[in-house]
């Protein structure tokens, strides 16, 4: 028996989805695959490989003691240049966790903030990757 995945996404409970939204859009290559007052669903230019969702976390679909809890987690985001990211965000008054940074596993990461708290990694490789 299978039950094959059709579509898998992330979704981010925020305070003001139209906020969050922009801050991805300003920092990352991303565009507005759906779009509503409560609800924003964010693709890559090149395609839906990964869905990133924000969701109001007032909305009566969101169980009022997940509303409530604070949860932890990295949302974590490869592109091609980290820099070009961190130009971006100092751009848009991101706040900066940790600038561009070389990591011993070879990549280049940067840390930031979302407006709704959640930790971003934008990383970029610096090394060919192994296969």
């Amino acid at each position: 028996m299978s039950n094959d995945v059709s579509r898998l996404f992330y979704t981010i409970l925020a305070k003001d989805v139209a906020a969050s939204a922009d801050f991805y859009t300003t920092i990352l290559d991303l565009k507005r695959h759906f779009d509503s007052d409560w609800f924003v669903i964010l693709v890559p230019k090149t395609g839906p490989l990964i869905e990133l969702a924000i969701l109001d976390v007032d909305n009566p679909i969101v169980p009022a003691e997940m509303a409530a809890r604070a949860t932890g987690g990295i949302l974590t985001f490869v592109v091609q240049d980290v820099h070009i990211s961190h130009k971006l965000a100092l751009t848009a008054g991101a706040k900066i966790v940790s600038p561009p940074t070389a990591m011993p596993y070879g990549q280049e990461r940067m840390l930031i903030e979302d407006p709704s708290g959640q930790l971003i990694d934008i990383s970029s490789p610096t090394v060919p990757m192994q296969e």
